[in-house]
């Protein structure tokens, strides 16, 4: 594997880099997806790579808007080629992911009925693509957020502000066929491993500057911030390891994909916890980009996949059977 990323993938790292500056912390999901495509952060052709990098640059300026381009670049992804979906492409409008395949609708007479959990982001056009229960099994579906028969019940939540999350109800809505659920799902993990790591880098800038600040030279020269603070780094950097390596595979692992989230989102779990030990009392001001985090990071553990999911996937995949 070449640990070295490609000059067209530095490109999308720099430039997702500079929108993360540009753009609010809360920026609406439409409004992060219409200034990616100004900064052509979307494209015709998907480098997971590229697109892992690109998430984690703009999560570490917003866990937000990291959050939508990755579910949207999952999406846009998957429907590549088909016309009816040529305005998510252009940033016109928003893709979304149902987050949840606890809760899914049935289809019935080539229309869907029933409930989709955790679509995010929810916006007043977009796609979101969802698990649908079908002549007995599990396959992916398309749905049109302002489709006849399509109605929208957002969450308040606590967390990733911008990005609204809810639940669709369905009645008799007309659907797109896109098929398996894996491919999806793998991509999703990756790019959601990507925006992991950004929201992780983060997190151990802010505790690296208050060590620096707190002493004024080094690391502090105390020997529990510098463990807390060599543990995260080294974390952070095995859980990125992972992620590209699932994102150069010729084709897409769902266990490699699994592997990547499951690693990327404990690694920044744990950075966002020690980050709140090295900068003490002031991380739980409000506002504060670690109180931030501490909430953004939970939707980690929630988003395609729970941990217990991702442990099972990579079992299943990875470990010998008797």
């Amino acid at each position: 594997m070449d640990f070295n990323l490609s000059p067209a993938q530095l490109d999308w790292q720099s430039r997702a880099r500079r929108l993360g500056k540009e753009l609010a912390a809360d920026a609406p999901a439409g409004e992060v997806i219409r200034s990616a495509a100004a900064a052509g952060l979307l494209s015709d052709t998907f480098d997971p790579l590229a697109a892992a990098v690109a998430v984690e640059a703009l999560s570490y300026e917003s866990s937000s808007s990291g959050v939508s381009l990755a579910l949207h670049t999952g999406v846009t992804a998957g429907l590549q080629g088909d016309r009816r979906f040529a305005d998510l492409a252009r940033g016109e409008a928003v893709g979304a992911i149902a987050l949840s395949s606890d809760d899914v609708p049935v289809e019935e007479g080539g229309r869907l009925s029933g409930r989709a959990a955790w679509v995010t982001p929810l916006t007043p056009l977009g796609a979101a693509v969802l698990g649908v229960r079908s002549g007995g099994g599990l396959v992916a579906a398309a749905v049109l957020l302002n489709a006849p028969g399509v109605m929208q019940d957002p969450v308040d939540t606590a967390a990733l502000g911008g990005v609204v999350c809810g639940h669709l109800r369905l009645d008799g809505a007309p659907f797109i066929g896109v098929g398996a659920t894996m491919p999806f799902m793998s991509r999703v993990r990756i790019l959601l491993a990507g925006a992991g790591l950004g929201m992780g880098r983060r997190a151990l800038h802010e505790a690296l500057a208050a060590a620096h600040g707190r002493t004024g030279h080094g690391a502090g020269g105390e020997q529990t911030v510098q463990g807390l603070l060599a543990d995260a780094a080294t974390e952070l950097d095995a859980a990125m390891l992972l992620t590209w390596k699932a994102a150069a595979a010729r084709e897409l692992s769902l266990a490699d994909a699994s592997m990547a989230k499951l690693a990327a989102t404990e690694a920044t779990q744990r950075a966002v916890a020690r980050a709140t030990q090295v900068v003490g009392a002031d991380s739980f001001r409000r506002g504060h980009i670690i109180e931030r985090l501490a909430q953004d990071v939970r939707t980690l553990e929630l988003f395609a996949g729970r941990t217990e999911a991702l442990r099972e996937a990579v079992a299943i995949e990875t470990l010998p059977r008797h």
